[in-house]
C-alpha cells in the first residue's frame, strides 16, 4: 500500500500524506493542533485518534481522524469515533 508521504512535521511523526496535508493546513489557518495526543479504551480495542484540538483551558472538545478513501478503513474508524463520541462526550470528526 502506497500511502504518499510518511514522517517528521513538527515533532509529529505522520503516517500519511492525507496527515501531512491536514497538519499544514491546520498550521496555514493558525488553528492549534495535537497529534495522537490520547488513546481510548474501547469496547473491543485501544484506539489512538489522529488530530486533537482544545479549548483555552486546555481541555479535549474536538478530535478528527483523518483516512484514506478505502472504504473499509473509513467504517472502522467511523464506529471507533463514534463510541469516543458516545462514551467520553467529545465531538468526532473523519
Amino acid at each position: 500500500m502506497n500511502r504518499g508521504y510518511a514522517g517528521f512535521y513538527k515533532n509529529h511523526y505522520l503516517r500519511s500524506s492525507y496527515e501531512y496535508a491536514y497538519a499544514k493546513y491546520l498550521d496555514y489557518h493558525s488553528i492549534p493542533w495535537g497529534y495522537e495526543d490520547d488513546n481510548f479504551e474501547l469496547t473491543n480495542k485501544i484506539y489512538k485518534p489522529d488530530f486533537f484540538f482544545y479549548n483555552e483551558k486546555q481541555e479535549l472538545i474536538k478530535i478528527v481522524e483523518v483516512k484514506s478513501r478505502k472504504e473499509d478503513a473509513k467504517k472502522k474508524a467511523r464506529e471507533a469515533l463514534d463510541e469516543i463520541k458516545e462514551r467520553y462526550k467529545i465531538e468526532c470528526e473523519l
